[in-house]
């Protein structure tokens, strides 16, 4: 239900019927027949190198024979070696595969400091890359540019939006590759998805996590994003100049093609922060890369690649990239890229899968990894870890276009399938972020409290109802600081909800104190409980919040008010509700804030109202009490 009166607009109760957590199912199952991988340059089910090298082995024998018993012996040694490396298999790979890796792997550096510069990051997944501003479909964004291709990224929903509530279903990405033919250069589109589970890695079995578990019985992600890469590649005839346009053209067509889904270039200052936020970049240590994964930063990462795809004609197949999402891992990015192989657009467009899983240590990282086999193999379907190649999965899952666009030794074509295949695939976003309650249907209302800039708060009730947020934050990984001159109304709080390793820090008014930023995994809530404060107009780092919190509104608290990006209001009095309504422009809608129940609150961003039971969980009736006005 919608009401609107005095310019405001004021829901009752959310969209009904939604998948959590992340990425929605309903989308019917589509008939496809089970299609296996495509294996090209093979005879008679032989790669065309093993029957090569099982020949020159055949040739090796007769000659020694032919020339006696010494060069004989010796030929039969050369024979056995070159057909262990031709037939010998090892952990799915044969062993002339697990050479060709190897010799690329000693090839290259494994260590880079991503503080050297801004692009660290690129530099570390495409050596030799560059980033650059440029004009596309009318505006100035970033391009990528490398000795293959020009990619430009697209943000798609709105990742600053704080109440977004639509659930974005988005086509296969072949479906916006251009139609085959010689007016455009080849191309590839890849989707990337990135997720990290509520509650988090860090909040483990703490009081928090298991808390917050209770209250959305794990069905909503505490962060989600969706990109887009569009990559145009050299190709013979095709000028620079050419692939620019081409690339514009394209950037201009794929928000048509998408409907209702908002998308939006990146310029190169947010190009840039999204490869570092997407590649976990904590500015903690190096980059480095060994041969069974990765490290960057305080995480552990590992790479994948879907071997065998799923049977796409069961619901749960269809939803398996919302459902990775979800694995017991810090963070979780799957790219899907449609698009040729090559740089000539030959012999086919395909489609394939990366999976990239990060975690604080490799134990969990190999809990993760556990649960994605299991996953994958519940549907049919089989992954491959990137054993010496992570690098190069590493690259495949940033939005840079998807991975290696040339077949080499020692990467077969496993797990490419024909795009048409993937029409049974659901690709849907919804929500994520920090649960406040239930609407009236009992569906989760969520607030993106953490973003990719500073969310400034101001909540109007009073202090459990701030203790209840500070708990459901620290359940998405956030560190907590406490700036308040009632430290004996926080104490209890702090003792029973503190994570291990993660104290509260409580502070007096005043004090300054050295605060870490946050990161997308790893937010900060700064909460003010200090009485009336006036707005504090500088501009503050992203994944940050600061809650300020009130426990009744008066005129002094208007001007924090109207500058807030969000407005969390338990039931008013009459008179704080006609001040709040003037501070921001509610009109005769406030009055609907004086009548809602004790355990409800108001969420008002931009004049939007939404209605949430706050569902107080056991554990928080516990440790905090009645979450009402006191």
């Amino acid at each position: 239900m919608s009401i609107s009166k005095g310019g405001a607009r004021v829901t009752a109760e959310l969209t009904g019927g939604r998948d959590y957590p992340g990425f929605s199912a309903g989308i019917p199952a589509q008939n496809h027949p089970r299609v296996r991988p495509q294996r090209r340059g093979r005879i008679l089910g032989m790669r065309t190198g093993q029957l090569v090298g099982t020949q020159i082995a055949l040739v090796l024998l007769i000659v020694g024979a032919v020339l006696g018993p010494i060069p004989l012996a010796g030929a039969v040694m050369l024979a056995v070696v070159l057909l262990a490396v031709t037939w010998l298999r090892l952990r799915g790979r044969w062993a002339f595969e697990w050479i060709g890796i190897g010799l690329r792997y000693s090839g290259r550096p494994h260590t880079v400091a991503l503080d050297s510069s801004p692009t660290a990051v690129l530099q570390f997944a495409v050596p030799g890359a560059r980033i650059e501003p440029t004009e596309l479909a009318g505006d100035i964004a970033a391009v990528i540019l490398d000795g293959r291709g020009i990619t430009a990224i697209l943000e798609l929903g709105d990742p600053a939006g704080l109440l977004a509530e639509d659930i974005f279903r988005l086509p296969t990405p072949a479906s916006l590759l251009p139609a085959a033919s010689a007016e455009h250069p080849p191309c590839r589109v890849q989707m990337l998805f990135t997720g990290v589970p509520a509650p988090s890695v860090r909040a483990g079995n703490g009081t928090p996590g298991n808390s917050y578990r209770q209250l959305t019985e794990g069905r909503l992600l505490g962060h989600a994003r969706a990109l887009i890469a569009v990559r145009v590649l050299h190709a013979e005839g095709w000028s620079e100049e050419d692939l620019r346009r081409s690339l514009s053209g394209l950037v201009r067509k794929i928000p048509r093609r998408l409907g209702d889904v908002p998308a939006r270039p990146l310029g190169e200052a947010a190009a840039l922060r999204v490869i570092g936020e997407l590649a976990h970049d904590d500015a903690i240590g190096p980059a480095q890369e060994t041969w069974p994964g990765l490290r960057i930063g305080g995480l552990a990462q590992a790479t994948y690649r879907l071997r065998r795809w799923p049977d796409l004609t069961t619901e749960t197949g269809q939803r398996m990239i919302g459902r990775m999402l979800s694995l017991p891992a810090a963070a979780t990015t799957v790219a899907l890229t449609a698009g040729p192989r090559n740089e000539s657009g030959a012999p086919s467009v395909t489609v394939d899968l990366t999976i990239r899983l990060a975690a604080p240590d490799q134990p969990t990282l190999g809990i993760a990894a556990q649960a994605l086999r299991k996953l994958v193999a519940a549907e049919r379907g089989s992954v491959r870890r990137l054993d010496g190649e992570h690098l190069e999965g590493f690259a495949a899952t940033l939005p840079l276009g998807g991975g290696p666009l040339v077949e080499v030794p020692g990467r077969p074509a496993d797990g490419a399938l024909p795009p048409t295949v993937m029409d049974g695939l659901d690709l849907s976003v919804a929500a994520a972020g920090l649960m406040v309650g239930r609407n009236r249907g009992g569906e989760p209302v969520v607030a993106r409290m953490f973003r990719p800039e500073q969310t400034r708060a101001l909540l109007v009730g009073g202090v459990r109802c701030a203790q209840l947020v500070a708990l459901r934050a620290m359940a998405l990984g956030a560190r907590v600081v406490v700036q308040t001159a009632r430290p004996q109304a926080w104490e209890p709080f702090v003792r029973g909800a503190a994570v291990p390793g993660e104290a509260i820090a409580v502070v007096p008014p005043g004090r300054a104190v050295e605060i870490p930023p946050g990161s997308s995994l790893h937010p900060l809530l700064v909460v003010v409980d200090v009485g009336p404060v006036g707005a504090d107009p500088r501009p503050g780092s992203g994944w940050q919040a600061t809650l300020v919190v009130r426990d009744d509104f008066s005129p002094a608290d208007v001007d924090v008010a109207s500058r807030a990006d969000l407005l969390i209001v338990q039931p008013l009095r009459p008179d704080e509700a006609n001040l709040v309504g003037t501070a921001i422009g509610l009109g005769e809608t406030a009055q609907w804030l004086t009548r809602i129940r004790p355990d409800m609150v108001g969420l008002i961003n931009r004049r939007a109202v939404r209605w949430a039971m706050l569902a107080q969980t056991p554990i928080e009736a516990q440790l905090i009490g009645p979450p009402g006005r006191g």
